[in-house]
């Protein structure tokens, strides 16, 4: 057998308040989120392409540690980038590192990285 073993993926973010949370990754990503499902237990923000998605389950414990996976996503301009995250109840975990990456947070502190630059397949960034 060749070729990926999976089609498609989805990532999911355990979360607290599904309205507050679908509202900041709608306007993060660019997409509607779906309606809310399971008696009020989860939803789906959109499609990320390919079939992926950004599911949303609602968690009655809050985020206690570090994410052990967050998401990367690439931005034309990282200062631009801050002011509207922040503005949306985000916030800035780190200051940009060497290279230009950022770590930032959803409102419930669930961690993602903006940088404005690509990596090839063996690190090695390049600027937007």
């Amino acid at each position: 057998m060749s070729g990926a073993i999976v089609r498609n993926f989805g990532i999911t973010i355990d979360v607290n308040d599904l309205e507050l949370e679908a509202a900041f990754w709608r306007a993060l990503i660019g997409e509607e989120p779906g309606p809310i499902r399971s008696g009020g237990g989860w939803l789906t923000v959109g499609d990320l392409g390919d079939g992926a998605m950004l599911v949303l389950p609602k968690v009655p414990e809050p985020k206690t540690v570090k994410d052990r996976i967050h998401l990367d996503f690439r931005v034309e301009d990282v200062n631009e980038a801050i002011a509207r995250i922040t503005a949306l109840g985000g916030s800035q975990i780190s200051e940009p590192r060497v290279g230009g990456g950022v770590t930032m947070a959803d409102p419930e502190g669930n961690e993602f990285c903006i940088g404005a630059f690509r990596r090839s397949k063996e690190g090695v960034r390049t600027p937007l």
